[in-house]
Protein backbone atom coordinates (compact mmCIF):
# COMPACT_ATOMS: atom_id res chain seq x y z
CA UNK A 1 0.00 0.00 0.00
CA UNK A 2 1.45 3.43 -1.14
CA UNK A 3 1.40 6.41 1.66
CA UNK A 4 -1.28 7.80 -0.91
CA UNK A 5 -3.77 5.23 -0.43
CA UNK A 6 -2.77 4.78 3.78
CA UNK A 7 -6.11 6.03 4.25
CA UNK A 8 -6.98 9.01 6.71
CA UNK A 9 -8.03 6.59 9.71
CA UNK A 10 -4.55 5.95 11.84
CA UNK A 11 -4.36 9.82 10.93
CA UNK A 12 -7.18 11.02 12.77
CA UNK A 13 -6.69 8.74 15.58
CA UNK A 14 -3.51 9.48 16.37
CA UNK A 15 -4.58 13.31 16.05
CA UNK A 16 -7.17 12.62 18.87
CA UNK A 17 -5.43 9.95 21.04
CA UNK A 18 -2.23 12.12 21.37
CA UNK A 19 -3.86 14.63 23.37
CA UNK A 20 -5.92 12.90 25.15
CA UNK A 21 -3.27 10.83 26.57
CA UNK A 22 -1.18 13.68 27.36
CA UNK A 23 -3.94 16.12 28.80
CA UNK A 24 -6.75 14.37 29.35
CA UNK A 25 -5.31 10.88 31.24
CA UNK A 26 -2.81 12.88 33.37
CA UNK A 27 -5.60 15.05 34.57
CA UNK A 28 -4.30 18.24 32.92
CA UNK A 29 -7.11 19.18 31.20
CA UNK A 30 -10.90 17.82 32.19
CA UNK A 31 -12.46 15.93 29.47
CA UNK A 32 -14.99 18.34 29.23
CA UNK A 33 -12.73 21.34 28.09
CA UNK A 34 -10.99 19.01 26.07
CA UNK A 35 -14.13 18.80 24.27
CA UNK A 36 -15.44 21.89 23.29
CA UNK A 37 -14.72 22.70 19.98
CA UNK A 38 -12.06 25.40 19.91
CA UNK A 39 -9.74 23.53 22.12
CA UNK A 40 -10.30 20.10 20.84
CA UNK A 41 -9.75 21.76 17.38
CA UNK A 42 -6.68 23.76 18.44
CA UNK A 43 -5.04 20.26 20.48
CA UNK A 44 -5.70 18.39 17.91
CA UNK A 45 -4.75 19.98 14.75
CA UNK A 46 -2.25 22.74 16.24
CA UNK A 47 -0.63 21.95 19.62
CA UNK A 48 -0.93 17.66 19.19
CA UNK A 49 -2.03 16.61 16.03
CA UNK A 50 0.41 18.11 12.94
CA UNK A 51 3.48 18.14 14.46
CA UNK A 52 3.25 14.56 15.43
CA UNK A 53 1.92 13.28 12.40
CA UNK A 54 4.69 15.35 11.11
CA UNK A 55 7.65 13.49 13.25
CA UNK A 56 6.24 10.34 12.95
CA UNK A 57 6.44 10.18 8.97
CA UNK A 58 10.19 11.25 9.62
CA UNK A 59 10.84 8.92 12.07
CA UNK A 60 9.30 5.83 9.55
CA UNK A 61 11.03 7.50 6.70
CA UNK A 62 14.44 7.21 7.94
CA UNK A 63 14.19 4.19 9.99
CA UNK A 64 14.27 5.29 13.13
CA UNK A 65 13.77 3.05 16.21
CA UNK A 66 11.64 3.57 19.13
CA UNK A 67 14.79 5.01 21.15
CA UNK A 68 14.59 7.63 17.57
CA UNK A 69 10.76 8.08 18.30
CA UNK A 70 11.34 8.55 21.64
CA UNK A 71 14.00 11.17 21.06
CA UNK A 72 11.57 13.05 18.49
CA UNK A 73 9.48 13.32 20.92
CA UNK A 74 11.33 15.73 23.16
CA UNK A 75 11.42 17.76 20.24
CA UNK A 76 7.86 17.86 20.43
CA UNK A 77 8.64 18.52 24.02
CA UNK A 78 9.98 21.54 22.95
CA UNK A 79 7.84 22.64 20.69
CA UNK A 80 4.72 22.22 23.11
CA UNK A 81 6.50 23.51 26.70
CA UNK A 82 8.85 26.51 24.81
CA UNK A 83 6.41 27.62 22.04
CA UNK A 84 2.77 27.07 22.80
CA UNK A 85 2.52 26.22 27.13
CA UNK A 86 5.46 28.12 27.72
CA UNK A 87 6.29 26.39 31.16
CA UNK A 88 10.08 26.49 30.35
CA UNK A 89 10.15 30.36 31.83
CA UNK A 90 10.17 31.92 35.26
CA UNK A 91 7.91 33.19 35.96
CA UNK A 92 4.95 32.20 34.09
CA UNK A 93 2.90 29.68 35.48
CA UNK A 94 4.33 26.14 35.78
CA UNK A 95 3.01 23.03 35.27
CA UNK A 96 4.11 22.27 38.19
CA UNK A 97 4.36 24.32 41.19
CA UNK A 98 7.38 22.38 42.71
CA UNK A 99 9.39 23.21 39.71
CA UNK A 100 8.11 26.97 39.62
CA UNK A 101 11.66 28.55 41.30
CA UNK A 102 13.77 25.34 41.34
CA UNK A 103 16.99 25.44 39.09
CA UNK A 104 16.84 28.59 37.13
CA UNK A 105 19.23 29.53 34.41
CA UNK A 106 18.38 32.61 32.54
CA UNK A 107 14.81 32.00 33.37
CA UNK A 108 14.47 28.81 32.12
CA UNK A 109 13.35 26.02 34.36
CA UNK A 110 16.35 23.36 33.62
CA UNK A 111 14.53 20.66 36.07
CA UNK A 112 11.25 21.01 34.75
CA UNK A 113 13.16 20.51 31.28
CA UNK A 114 14.49 17.29 32.54
CA UNK A 115 11.42 15.91 33.81
CA UNK A 116 8.83 16.97 30.87
CA UNK A 117 10.77 16.37 27.54
CA UNK A 118 11.38 12.37 28.30
CA UNK A 119 7.42 12.59 29.84
CA UNK A 120 6.21 13.81 26.12
CA UNK A 121 8.68 11.37 24.22
CA UNK A 122 6.85 8.50 26.52
CA UNK A 123 3.25 9.87 26.29
CA UNK A 124 2.78 12.36 23.69
CA UNK A 125 4.73 10.55 20.94
CA UNK A 126 5.62 6.87 21.30
CA UNK A 127 1.96 5.98 23.45
CA UNK A 128 -0.37 7.07 20.71
CA UNK A 129 1.94 5.82 17.71
CA UNK A 130 2.12 2.53 19.36
CA UNK A 131 -1.48 2.49 19.68
CA UNK A 132 -2.87 3.60 16.98
CA UNK A 133 0.00 0.99 14.51
CA UNK A 134 -1.09 -1.61 16.53
CA UNK A 135 -4.72 -0.64 16.16
CA UNK A 136 -3.92 -0.27 12.16
CA UNK A 137 -1.37 -2.85 11.50
CA UNK A 138 -1.22 -2.67 8.02
CA UNK A 139 -0.33 0.47 8.02
CA UNK A 140 1.89 -0.36 10.81
CA UNK A 141 5.63 1.12 9.90
CA UNK A 142 4.91 2.93 6.83
CA UNK A 143 4.49 6.49 5.48
CA UNK A 144 0.64 8.06 5.91
CA UNK A 145 1.72 11.24 4.20
CA UNK A 146 3.50 11.56 0.71
CA UNK A 147 7.31 12.98 1.37
CA UNK A 148 6.15 16.44 -0.19
CA UNK A 149 2.90 16.69 2.25
CA UNK A 150 5.12 16.08 5.23
CA UNK A 151 7.55 18.97 4.56
CA UNK A 152 4.97 21.58 3.79
CA UNK A 153 3.37 20.28 7.06
CA UNK A 154 6.50 20.50 8.70
CA UNK A 155 7.61 24.26 7.41
CA UNK A 156 3.72 25.50 8.52
CA UNK A 157 3.68 23.71 11.37
CA UNK A 158 7.05 25.44 12.96
CA UNK A 159 6.05 28.51 11.35
CA UNK A 160 2.86 29.11 12.98
CA UNK A 161 4.32 28.00 16.20
CA UNK A 162 7.10 30.49 16.10
CA UNK A 163 4.73 33.28 15.07
CA UNK A 164 2.44 32.55 18.04
CA UNK A 165 5.34 32.52 20.20
CA UNK A 166 7.13 36.02 18.98
CA UNK A 167 3.46 37.91 18.69
CA UNK A 168 1.55 36.76 21.26
CA UNK A 169 3.47 34.58 23.52
CA UNK A 170 3.34 35.49 27.46
CA UNK A 171 7.24 35.29 27.69
CA UNK A 172 7.34 38.24 25.45
CA UNK A 173 5.18 40.17 27.66
CA UNK A 174 7.10 39.22 30.99
CA UNK A 175 11.13 39.23 29.33
CA UNK A 176 13.34 42.36 28.14
CA UNK A 177 14.11 41.26 24.39
CA UNK A 178 17.66 39.78 25.09
CA UNK A 179 16.41 36.86 27.57
CA UNK A 180 13.73 36.55 24.76
CA UNK A 181 15.91 35.70 22.57
CA UNK A 182 18.05 33.55 24.76
CA UNK A 183 14.93 31.85 25.19
CA UNK A 184 14.09 31.18 21.62
CA UNK A 185 17.82 30.29 20.72
CA UNK A 186 17.54 27.60 23.70
CA UNK A 187 14.56 25.88 22.08
CA UNK A 188 15.95 26.35 18.72
CA UNK A 189 19.50 25.23 19.08
CA UNK A 190 18.19 22.31 21.97
CA UNK A 191 15.71 20.92 18.96
CA UNK A 192 18.77 20.66 16.32
CA UNK A 193 20.96 18.85 18.71
CA UNK A 194 17.93 16.25 19.54
CA UNK A 195 17.51 15.86 15.57
CA UNK A 196 20.55 14.78 15.41
CA UNK A 197 20.80 12.55 18.68
CA UNK A 198 17.68 11.13 17.35
CA UNK A 199 19.42 9.91 14.16
CA UNK A 200 22.18 7.82 15.80
CA UNK A 201 19.67 5.94 18.32
CA UNK A 202 19.43 2.26 17.83
CA UNK A 203 17.21 1.26 15.19
CA UNK A 204 16.66 -1.75 17.33
CA UNK A 205 14.37 -3.33 18.87
CA UNK A 206 12.77 -4.23 15.44
CA UNK A 207 8.49 -4.24 15.87
CA UNK A 208 6.96 -7.71 14.99
CA UNK A 209 3.33 -8.05 14.31
CA UNK A 210 2.80 -11.33 16.29
CA UNK A 211 0.56 -11.95 18.39
CA UNK A 212 2.22 -11.79 22.34
CA UNK A 213 0.96 -10.11 25.39
CA UNK A 214 2.65 -10.90 29.20
CA UNK A 215 1.30 -8.90 32.42
CA UNK A 216 5.37 -8.73 33.16
CA UNK A 217 5.45 -5.95 30.03
CA UNK A 218 2.87 -3.96 32.19
CA UNK A 219 4.55 -4.40 35.25
CA UNK A 220 8.41 -3.48 33.75
CA UNK A 221 6.39 -0.02 32.05
CA UNK A 222 4.82 0.57 35.33
CA UNK A 223 8.28 0.16 37.32
CA UNK A 224 9.76 2.28 35.08
CA UNK A 225 7.60 5.42 35.20
CA UNK A 226 8.14 4.96 39.07
CA UNK A 227 11.77 4.79 38.20
CA UNK A 228 12.14 7.85 36.27
CA UNK A 229 9.42 9.82 36.95
CA UNK A 230 8.56 9.26 40.70
CA UNK A 231 12.53 9.54 41.02
CA UNK A 232 12.58 12.90 39.60
CA UNK A 233 9.40 14.20 40.80
CA UNK A 234 10.24 12.54 44.40
CA UNK A 235 14.17 14.53 44.24
CA UNK A 236 12.07 17.87 42.99
CA UNK A 237 9.09 17.73 45.27
CA UNK A 238 9.81 16.01 48.44
CA UNK A 239 14.30 15.77 48.98
CA UNK A 240 14.46 19.13 47.10
CA UNK A 241 18.20 18.57 46.60
CA UNK A 242 20.61 20.79 44.62
CA UNK A 243 19.02 20.64 40.99
CA UNK A 244 22.04 19.76 39.37
CA UNK A 245 21.61 16.29 40.73
CA UNK A 246 17.98 16.01 39.78
CA UNK A 247 19.22 17.09 36.35
CA UNK A 248 22.07 14.10 36.50
CA UNK A 249 19.72 11.44 37.82
CA UNK A 250 16.88 12.39 35.01
CA UNK A 251 20.03 12.19 32.10
CA UNK A 252 20.99 8.79 33.39
CA UNK A 253 17.96 6.87 34.31
CA UNK A 254 16.17 8.17 31.13
CA UNK A 255 19.23 6.97 29.03
CA UNK A 256 19.70 3.71 30.81
CA UNK A 257 16.02 3.00 30.20
CA UNK A 258 16.88 3.58 26.76
CA UNK A 259 19.70 1.41 26.88
CA UNK A 260 17.24 -1.36 28.20
CA UNK A 261 14.88 -0.67 25.10
CA UNK A 262 17.63 -0.86 22.63
CA UNK A 263 19.51 -4.24 23.82
CA UNK A 264 16.61 -6.20 22.69
CA UNK A 265 17.04 -7.00 18.88
CA UNK A 266 13.17 -7.58 18.69
CA UNK A 267 9.82 -7.01 20.30
CA UNK A 268 6.93 -8.05 19.35
CA UNK A 269 4.63 -4.38 18.51
CA UNK A 270 1.79 -5.68 21.40
CA UNK A 271 4.81 -6.02 24.00
CA UNK A 272 5.56 -3.39 23.55
CA UNK A 273 2.10 -1.46 23.45
CA UNK A 274 1.71 -3.30 27.22
CA UNK A 275 5.31 -1.67 28.50
CA UNK A 276 3.79 1.76 27.81
CA UNK A 277 0.07 1.13 28.63
CA UNK A 278 2.03 0.21 31.98
CA UNK A 279 3.44 3.39 32.74
CA UNK A 280 0.49 5.10 31.80
CA UNK A 281 -1.61 2.70 34.36
CA UNK A 282 1.00 3.54 37.05
CA UNK A 283 0.83 7.23 35.86
CA UNK A 284 -2.98 7.32 36.45
CA UNK A 285 -2.77 5.51 39.51
CA UNK A 286 0.20 7.14 41.54
CA UNK A 287 0.06 10.61 39.54
CA UNK A 288 -3.46 11.53 39.71
CA UNK A 289 -5.38 9.01 41.43
CA UNK A 290 -3.72 8.58 44.90
CA UNK A 291 -2.39 12.33 44.71
CA UNK A 292 -5.88 13.35 43.72
CA UNK A 293 -6.94 11.17 47.30
CA UNK A 294 -4.43 12.59 49.23
CA UNK A 295 -5.21 16.55 48.39
CA UNK A 296 -9.09 15.75 48.22
CA UNK A 297 -8.78 17.00 44.47
CA UNK A 298 -11.87 15.36 43.37
CA UNK A 299 -11.07 16.30 39.67
CA UNK A 300 -7.87 14.37 39.82
CA UNK A 301 -9.29 11.79 41.82
CA UNK A 302 -12.09 11.09 39.18
CA UNK A 303 -9.55 11.62 35.80
CA UNK A 304 -7.46 8.96 37.60
CA UNK A 305 -10.05 6.30 38.03
CA UNK A 306 -11.15 6.85 34.28
CA UNK A 307 -7.84 6.54 33.05
CA UNK A 308 -6.85 3.66 34.90
CA UNK A 309 -10.03 2.08 33.72
CA UNK A 310 -9.35 2.93 29.67
CA UNK A 311 -5.52 1.55 30.61
CA UNK A 312 -7.02 -1.75 32.05
CA UNK A 313 -9.65 -2.56 29.47
CA UNK A 314 -6.86 -1.45 26.66
CA UNK A 315 -5.00 -4.39 28.18
CA UNK A 316 -7.20 -6.86 28.76
CA UNK A 317 -8.17 -5.95 25.44
CA UNK A 318 -4.85 -6.63 24.13
CA UNK A 319 -4.27 -10.03 25.82
CA UNK A 320 -7.97 -11.57 24.96
CA UNK A 321 -6.41 -10.12 21.07
CA UNK A 322 -3.39 -12.39 21.71
CA UNK A 323 -5.00 -15.34 23.28
CA UNK A 324 -4.61 -15.28 26.67
CA UNK A 325 -1.53 -14.73 27.39
CA UNK A 326 0.45 -15.70 24.12
CA UNK A 327 4.62 -15.18 24.40
CA UNK A 328 7.16 -15.00 21.89
CA UNK A 329 10.44 -14.61 22.52
CA UNK A 330 12.10 -11.21 22.68
CA UNK A 331 15.89 -10.66 21.78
Amino acid sequence: MTSQRTGWKPILALMVLAPLLAEVFSGSMPVTMFLQPVIFLAFTIFVYGLPLLVLREVAVRRGYGLTGLFVLGFIYGLYNEGLFSETLYHPLDPANAAYADYGLVAGLRVPWASFILPWHGLFSMVTPVLVVELLFPKQAGRPWLPASVTGILGFVTVGLALARFLLEGEDRSVQDGGTLAVHLMVVLVAAVVLWGAARRMPRTPALETVPAFSWRDVAAGAGTYVVVFIGIETLTSVARVPWPLTVLYALLIVSAAAWAVARRRTVARSRAVSFVLGCGLAQAVVIVLVVGVLTGDVFRTLSGVIAAMVYLAALMGIRARCGHGTRTPVG
